[in-house]
């Protein structure tokens, strides 16, 4: 042998590693064997398409139907802030009613994006806790009727929840307040544009249909009167201020100044009085369709038969390449 030529190591052949790239057999390729195995492993499939049909079945009878009750609203006005104006009125009469708050284009806000925002999340949450009868029908399986006071909720899983709890030395809440109150309506409530425009559906899930229907309504008429009632707040400070002001000024120009702004102040507290919407109009009231519609059998049956069959092909795949690695390594040398 030449030097510096060195000699060829004789090593035993490695077996190949752990994959679902099947082996060549006899000039087939890897797509043919995969389709070779699925067909003689029928049974498989139909076993793990029939599983997922009866585990989709099983859990629609445990699961509690509900309905889902809708409504589609839109703005009173493109924009104008919570007290229904600039803060400091620059236009007289009912043009400075529909102005924003003075501010860069991207920081002024709408009663509408306000009320959006605030639809069934935070103080409007703590207003609605206030109410018992809303809290007992968000928290049915919590309230025992007979007793007439809040328990914790019984079935398997709530059990093993306060399990787990109890063993890092937490208790699970018995009594709901106003941030259990949007937790639930956030997970609940859905909000969707319509046609790239300004309204909005609103939908809302409950397994009571008269409760589903009533509590979207009152979830609205909460959000709307919190935005009422913090406009009327901001319009009555303003026009304190601006009398305190006048009282102190003996300016002739600096009291006309502060009449005009007192002048539009006192329009627009007249105008959040007024019994009509003030951030939403309703396009369309609060309906639900007369059968529960959650959970859809149409859709979850035959999504779960294909996630099951799915499932059973990978299986079956994963069996074979193990066994053909298995064999190989056997036949090896």
């Amino acid at each position: 042998m030449p030097d510096g030529v060195i000699a060829p190591r004789h090593s035993q052949p490695q077996p190949h590693a752990v994959t679902l790239a099947l082996p060549m057999a006899g000039g087939e390729g890897d797509l043919r064997s995969v389709v070779r195995t699925l067909r003689t492993g029928w049974r498989w499939l139909l076993g793990g398409w029939l599983g997922g049909l009866a585990l989709a079945v099983a859990a629609l009878w445990l699961v509690t139907p509900a309905y889902t009750a809708a409504m589609v609203i839109g703005p009173t006005a493109r924009v104008g802030s919570a007290a229904m104006g600039a803060r400091v009125p620059t236009l007289n009469g009912r043009d400075s009613a529909g102005v924003a708050e003075p501010g860069a284009g991207d920081e002024s806000l709408s009663d509408f994006a306000r009320y959006l925002e605030l639809f069934g999340s935070g103080p409007v949450a703590d207003r609605l806790a206030a109410d018992p009868a809303i809290l007992r029908a968000l928290f049915a399986e919590r309230w025992d009727a007979e007793a007439e006071r809040w328990r914790p909720p019984r079935g398997l899983f709530p059990a093993v929840k306060r399990a787990l709890l109890a063993m890092v030395g937490r208790e699970d809440w018995v009594e709901p307040d106003g941030d259990r109150v949007a937790r639930a309506l956030r997970d609940r409530l859905v909000v969707d544009m319509l046609r790239s425009g300004p309204m909005r559906r609103i939908t809302f899930r409950h397994a009571d249909r008269a409760i589903a229907v009533e509590l979207l309504g009152r979830i609205a008429a909460a959000t709307d009167a919190h935005l009422r009632a913090e406009a009327a707040r901001r319009s009555a400070a303003q026009i304190a201020h601006i009398k305190l002001r006048l009282g102190a000024v003996t300016v002739a120009e600096h009291r006309q100044a502060l009449s005009d702004l007192l002048l539009d102040q006192e329009r627009v507290a007249m105008m959040i009085g007024v019994d009509l919407p003030f951030a939403a109009d309703m396009i369309q009231p609060p309906t639900a369709a007369t059968l529960p519609d959650w959970p859809n059998p149409a859709v979850v049956i035959p999504l779960a038969g294909l996630v099951g069959l799915v499932a059973a092909g990978f299986a079956l795949s994963v069996s074979h390449a193990l066994r053909e690695r298995t064999t190989g390594v056997e036949a090896a040398p």
